[in-house]
């Protein structure tokens, strides 16, 4: 994962919800844990205040179950705490309540449920400044589409961060061989949205090369975070990635269009931005390239020739580039 960096680590300094990293004099900074603090009931914030800093640095996920225990992901692991922040064994973990899962939500919508109807339905709260709360439980379905849930199971907040330079490799295999359309693929949780956020800001940046007018089409809220400004990235969120690609294409003139996680809904929208000359950059779960392209959207898109690039994310943080 990520923090498989820390050893080349220089410096680092916790600044409030935020940590600053310097490597090789690159300034990096990206979230930590505490920056989600302002959504968990006390009881957690607590413990996790105590925990210690490599857990806080390499933590990228907090995750609430009614009934059960509260836990972190770490790197590619799931842990408890106690409630004096010490990493122990799920037996001996913190419980969640129904409580704690009904605060929970209500300050992740800022105590207005009604005002999110849409996205929980779809399974998530898009968070301030960018990032979701995942959500699961008792679905109520009307002819096969949820259309809210009767009760919240589990909550799963993600930890976003901005990695500038992870795209770096990235940028220098354009260089060398042309900038074309790209997947990037990989299982849950291994780095595909930190690469898109970072190959979004070195493409629009001057220090690249030319800048390139980049739009994000951002549906859950997710990929942009606000320390992304400084390029010529513009960025479309909440709305269906394929009306988002379609409404920029046509007003936007983008010349690089990053989405992610792409599904067969937005297929058409991807083939007729391709058409007119738009360079994509979009990710796939999935754990190698003829798997993904078993899926019949993902083939007729690999065929159609929007994608020319594959770029596989492995489990320690590192990617491989091939032409497809």
């Amino acid at each position: 994962m990520l923090f498989s960096l820390i050893k080349v680590i220089l410096q680092f300094k916790l600044m409030n919800s935020f940590i600053k990293i310097i490597i090789r004099g690159r300034v990096i900074i990206f979230s930590n844990i505490t920056s989600l603090f302002k959504f968990l009931p006390e009881k957690f914030t607590r413990s996790l205040a105590n925990l210690p800093e490599a857990v806080i640095i390499n933590a990228t996920e907090v995750r609430l179950r009614l009934g059960s225990v509260f836990t972190l992901s770490v790197g590619d692991r799931s842990v408890a705490v106690d409630n004096d922040g010490h990493i122990c064994s799920l037996s001996d973990g913190i419980r969640c309540t129904k409580q704690d899962i009904d605060d929970c939500m209500s300050l992740l919508s800022s105590f207005s449920l009604y005002s999110f109807d849409e996205t929980i339905r779809k399974g998530y709260i898009p968070l301030p400044g960018g990032g979701r709360a995942g959500i699961c439980g008792m679905s109520v379905c009307d002819k096969a589409e949820i259309t809210a849930f009767s009760s919240i199971y589990s909550i799963n907040l993600r930890i976003h961060r901005l990695y500038r330079y992870f795209a770096g490799q990235l940028i220098e295999y354009y260089k060398k061989f042309g900038l074309g359309g790209t997947l990037v693929f990989s299982p849950p949780a291994l780095g595909k949205t930190t690469l898109l956020r970072s190959a979004a800001v070195l493409l629009s940046e001057e220090s690249n090369g030319i800048p390139l007018k980049v739009v994000i089409v951002d549906e859950r809220c997710e990929l942009f975070l606000p320390g992304m400004c400084g390029g010529l990235i513009d960025v479309i969120s909440g709305c269906p990635k394929s009306e988002g690609i379609e409404l920029v294409t046509r007003t936007m003139s983008p010349q690089v269009i990053i989405c992610d996680e792409i599904a067969q809904s937005d297929c058409d929208a991807l083939i007729n931005a391709q058409n007119s000359g738009v360079i994509l950059i979009a990710s796939a779960h999935g754990r190698d390239f003829e798997s993904i392209c078993r899926r019949p959207f993902i083939k007729r898109m690999v065929d159609s020739g929007i994608f020319e690039y594959a770029v596989k994310i492995d489990d320690n943080f590192r990617y491989e580039i091939e032409r497809i």
